[in-house]
């Protein structure tokens, strides 16, 4: 058996697992478009702020790679050929395939603005972005992050440990959107601003010219360099013009299946199912990559035993010493809450009925993991347990039945069959 893997990133690792798991001899080639190998891309901020320590950002290596019998080339898919079972390269060669795993990612979005390309204009995505920001930064000079998500706070992060002067810029009503209330991003608000870093709300980039920006509402920033985190983009072209079925995303089934039966697609190029809310979303999460790559992989080598029952929403964050982390969704506009404060601590609940169904938490580490766990698997507890958990949101505030349960979910098997 032939596998064909387009993309380097960490679904393709988990399919590179999931195929092995079965099928210990086919033949497993992965196209590497970006050319620098298997890495961890949330590992490039911190070799943004301290390049001469964190080199080597390698998820697997090459000793592993070569150990898995895995031929990694380096070079663009161009097309998908399906009736030839056939990608071609960049550079015109031909990759036959029996079983071919789409992994493609996604890209950073940039909008269609006057001055977009100036060369101070950069994006925080690939280990090349890095190298990009890299050779313009100047100790002192301004820096604008428009954008404060994830990747924007951790670019924000990283120049301001490089001695830039650090402003965030944010379309949305509060920083952090898709992960804060309004609440706790004030309070991440204040405490960004006492670590060097300003925030700016309700903003809309409109346009950049010599070394400014200007924005919809009339406000004009100077800026030495401009950092575009604005969300991503699946890379869905090669799915569509190989006339695959996508949406937002490359549509698959519950075995990673897409509609040609010989290619899977895994990782934040495809759609996949929402386990508490039960649409259907592009979820672009680390740990939910794998899975998926995984599950795909084995289903790719013959088994097609492994169905993916979908994921929940995460977000982890720590920058400049604050742990932020976000778990869940809402089922409904409206779902009952309760809300811990104390210091810099911040801890709030959605429940539905009995079940956590998501929770915000700022400075609480330590509560995160069995939290996002207990989601994920449906745990019922007892609202009353819940109302007295948050009285003092530890875990030992549950009885003792429950901490163990709490204790033993908490080392799920992200590449377990369901």
């Amino acid at each position: 058996m032939r596998y064909v893997i387009i993309g380097g990133c960490i679904a393709a690792m988990g399919a590179v697992e999931g195929i092995r798991s079965i099928d210990k001899k086919g033949s497993i080639t992965i196209l590497d478009g970006e050319q620098r190998g298997v890495y961890s891309r949330p590992l490039i901020s911190y070799y943004l702020a301290q390049p001469d320590r964190f080199k080597n950002l390698a998820y697997r290596s090459a000793e592993y790679l070569d150990h898995h019998g895995v031929d990694v080339m380096k070079g663009w898919a161009v097309q998908i050929d399906r009736s030839r079972r056939e990608v071609v390269l960049h550079d015109g060669q031909i990759i036959s395939y029996d079983r071919l795993l789409i992994a493609t990612g996604a890209a950073p979005f940039i909008p269609d603005i006057s001055g977009i390309k100036a060369p101070w204009v950069k994006t925080f995505y690939t280990i090349a972005d890095v190298e990009a920001l890299d050779s313009i930064l100047t100790k002192g000079h301004n820096a604008l992050i428009i954008g404060s998500g994830l990747i924007g706070m951790k670019a924000a992060e990283s120049l301001r440990q490089r001695g830039l002067n650090v402003s965030v810029i944010e379309k949305e009503r509060h920083i952090l959107p898709r992960i804060l209330s309004p609440e706790s991003a004030n309070m991440v608000n204040c405490l960004l601003n006492e670590a060097g870093i300003k925030t700016q709300c309700g903003e809309e980039l409109t346009a950049v010219n010599e070394n400014q920006a200007n924005f919809a509402s009339g406000l004009c920033l100077p800026v030495d360099i401009l950092v575009l985190a604005m969300g991503t983009k699946p890379h869905i072209e090669l799915a569509m013009d190989a006339g695959l079925k996508v949406n937002q995303g490359i549509m698959v089934d519950e075995y990673l299946q897409t509609s040609d039966e010989n290619i899977y697609a895994a990782g934040d190029v495809i759609e996949t199912r929402n386990i508490i809310t039960g649409t259907s979303e592009i979820m672009a999460l680390l740990p939910l990559a794998h899975r998926e790559g995984y599950l795909a992989g084995v289903n790719m080598a013959g088994s097609k035993s492994c169905a993916y029952e979908g994921g929940i929403f995460m977000n982890s964050l720590n920058i400049l010493g604050i742990s932020i982390c976000s778990a869940g969704s809402l089922p409904r506009a409206e779902t009952e809450f309760l809300v811990w404060q104390e210091d810099h601590k911040y801890l709030q609940i959605f429940l539905d009925g009995d079940f956590l169904c998501k929770y915000i938490a700022v400075n609480l580490p330590e509560v995160t993991g069995p939290l996002t766990n207990t989601i994920a698997d449906k745990i019922r507890i007892e609202k009353r347990l819940w109302q007295h958990f948050m009285t003092s949101p530890t875990l030992s505030a549950f009885p003792d039945v429950y901490w163990q349960k709490l204790r033993k979910e908490a080392n799920y098997d992200y590449n377990k069959c369901s």
